[in-house]
């Protein structure tokens, strides 16, 4: 009796078990809440990953210019495979589409994202 309830609460544990290790696997798979990316002379700029994933359902038009992998853009910066700017080039021009839609967006000048 006593090993036919064991394996009874295994069985109905497992799938809980299961369930949460995929659940916790998705939060580590979001990435850092915040990113500091090289901004070169100007000064470092501190990226709100956390609060673009809150906006945006789809991870496609940054992440198909660089991979998801910690130190990508620097990664791809220093191998000659990202040109300058390009980054800090689609950051600032969605958030200038969002302007002329009249939506709330991030900044758009120097001195608002790179900090020394």
């Amino acid at each position: 009796m006593k090993t036919r309830t064991c394996f009874s609460i295994l069985f109905l544990c497992i799938p809980l078990l299961i369930a949460g290790s995929a659940a916790a696997g998705d939060d580590d798979s979001k990435g850092a809440e915040t990113i500091i990316l090289e901004g070169g002379s100007t000064g470092s700029v501190t990226f709100p990953h956390g609060r673009h994933q809150g906006i945006f359902v789809d991870c496609k038009p940054c992440h198909d210019l660089f991979g998801k992998a910690a130190m990508a853009i620097e990664r791809l910066k220093s191998e000659g495979k990202l040109p300058k700017k390009e980054v800090m080039d689609m950051c600032k021009n969605c958030h200038k589409e969002m302007i002329a839609q009249g939506k709330k967006t991030g900044p758009t000048s120097c001195k608002d994202c790179h900090k020394k």
